[in-house]
């Protein structure tokens, strides 16, 4: 007597569940990761408001879209181009201090000097660790480099007493950056009083270094983001 062979029925698939679990797995993980940058950035760094347009065009400060930066305490590691957070020292304050927002543009045993160049417009020229040739510094981030013109004379003129220039040999005077010093200036340079003013200050007084930019005035999150995930990048 023959038997008819039992045939086991394929298990259908539920597609719409798994689609379903993948998309609740999907947003949990962009749930989450919104969370954690919101704690990073509200615990590990410092929220910072923007006022004065010392900073222009990279950050502005105008009513209700005035930017704001997130910048962290560490500041082990500061180099050229770095913007910063700085404690100057400013007697009209009641904590004897204001804090300043400025890029850092030399470092100490730089040798700092404007003088005209080639095409006859004042620029800015670095003698980096005190080593070879001036070089004129190219800065993308001034939007008007005829300022230098202004600069020039607020560099050699002002405040005398706190810098202490020396000669090139060919009649081009600079300013040595000492140990435990920095060099710091805004990029509109036309409308920022900084090192070019008063000359290079104690590096101790860094505060923070900014590391990601808000613009518009609020805590926009996704700015943050897409600045982790290096879709913008500001400097």
């Amino acid at each position: 007597m023959k038997y008819a062979k039992y045939i086991k029925p394929k298990k259908q698939r539920d597609w719409i569940g798994t689609i379903s679990s993948i998309v609740l797995f999907l947003t949990f993980l962009v749930l989450a990761f919104f969370v954690v940058v919101m704690f990073y950035c509200n615990v590990a760094l410092g929220y910072y408001p923007i006022s004065g347009t010392s900073m222009s065009p990279l950050i502005n400060a105008s009513g209700r879209n005035t930017d704001y930066v997130y910048a962290t305490y560490d500041v082990s590691d500061i180099t050229y181009g770095d913007v910063i957070i700085f404690h100057h020292p400013d007697n009209r304050e009641e904590s004897g201090y204001k804090q300043v927002i400025k890029r850092v543009i030399a470092l100490a045993g730089d040798n700092v000097m404007v003088k005209l160049n080639s095409t006859q417009n004042y620029a800015l020229y670095i003698q980096y660790h005190g080593e070879g040739d001036f070089v004129e510094v190219t800065e993308n981030y001034v939007a008007d480099k005829s300022s230098y013109s202004k600069i020039y004379n607020d560099f050699y003129t002002t405040n005398l007493d706190s810098k202490l220039f020396l000669d090139d040999g060919y009649g081009n005077k600079y300013l040595h950056i000492e140990e435990g010093q920095i060099f710091y200036a805004g990029d509109n340079r036309a409308n920022s009083r900084d090192c070019f003013d008063y000359g290079a200050q104690d590096e101790s007084n860094i505060v923070a270094e900014v590391r990601y930019i808000i613009y518009g005035g609020t805590n926009r999150v996704w700015q943050v983001i897409l600045q982790l995930l290096g879709i913008y990048k500001w400097n």
